[in-house]
């Protein structure tokens, strides 16, 4: 007799700390409280994008860890310094000192977000395939799933898709309109999303027939026994509650 497959996870949140209101508005119990505190018992995952300005120190990482349940995970995005440089001219000291800091997270490590912007086109597909190689080296346990978001939409090929399986790498399903991402990489062994905003300018709210329709996506790739990380990014909209709306959507 087979083993039974294991369901997959979803690991949902908003990109960067989203709660409703201030401190004085949340239950008496949590006021006295961090806001990652609060927030993780609302979610069971956080994209942070402030690593892609600053690389926090060790102790900051280790710091959060303290503050969220056991089975909670972080996402990082990758500094800046290795994916925004003009050509990607960067030194592979930048990636390992990254992951060196990021590695404080310790057993809440999720993904590693690796978002190239607009400029760099398919064309530069040798020092992608550089940068996940050095990620690797730095990773030798694999301790990080690492999800990738192009903003140019030459990479949508095959080559690509064979890229990324080399690395067990998620494309990143996202809905940036010039370069929105349709379908992904099947051979990953877990899937990523991003909620930009309904026109992908981070704004505005996902209607409930919009999230429904994500919401059957996520529970048949979970029965696969794939892991799905969801992230919304219309922090200026409704980031909030439209992860919320998701959560639940999911669970029915």
């Amino acid at each position: 007799m087979n083993a039974k497959r294991r369901k997959g996870k979803l690991y949902i949140g908003t990109s960067n700390i989203v709660v409703p209101g201030n401190r004085q508005t949340f239950p008496e119990y949590y006021r006295d409280k961090s806001r990652l505190h609060y927030y993780s018992t609302l979610f069971s995952s956080l994209e942070v994008n402030s690593t892609f300005y600053k690389v926090p120190m060790p102790r900051t990482f280790e710091k959060w860890t303290g503050e969220v349940p056991q089975d909670f995970r972080f996402t990082v995005k990758m500094w800046k310094v290795v994916t925004h440089q003009k050509k990607l001219i960067y030194q592979p000291s930048d990636i390992s000192s990254f992951l060196a800091a990021a590695n404080h997270l310790y057993h809440h490590k999720g993904c590693l977000l690796v978002q190239f912007p607009g400029s760099i086109t398919s064309d530069y597909s040798t020092e992608v395939f550089n940068i996940l190689q050095y990620i690797r080296e730095a990773d030798p346990h694999d301790e990080w799933r690492i999800a990738v978001e192009f903003r140019h939409e030459s990479w949508y090929i095959r080559e690509t898709y064979e890229l990324l399986n080399e690395y067990d790498a998620a494309l990143v399903i996202h809905d940036i309109p010039a370069s929105k991402v349709s379908g992904h990489n099947t051979d990953a062994s877990f899937v990523y999303l991003r909620f930009h905003g309904p026109k992908g300018d981070y704004r505005d709210s996902y209607s409930t027939e919009q999230l429904s329709f994500r919401a059957k996506q996520i529970s048949a790739w979970m029965r696969e026994g794939k892991d799905v990380y969801a992230y919304f990014n219309n922090t200026i909209g409704e980031a909030y509650a439209n992860a919320r709306l998701l959560q639940d959507l999911v669970k029915q």
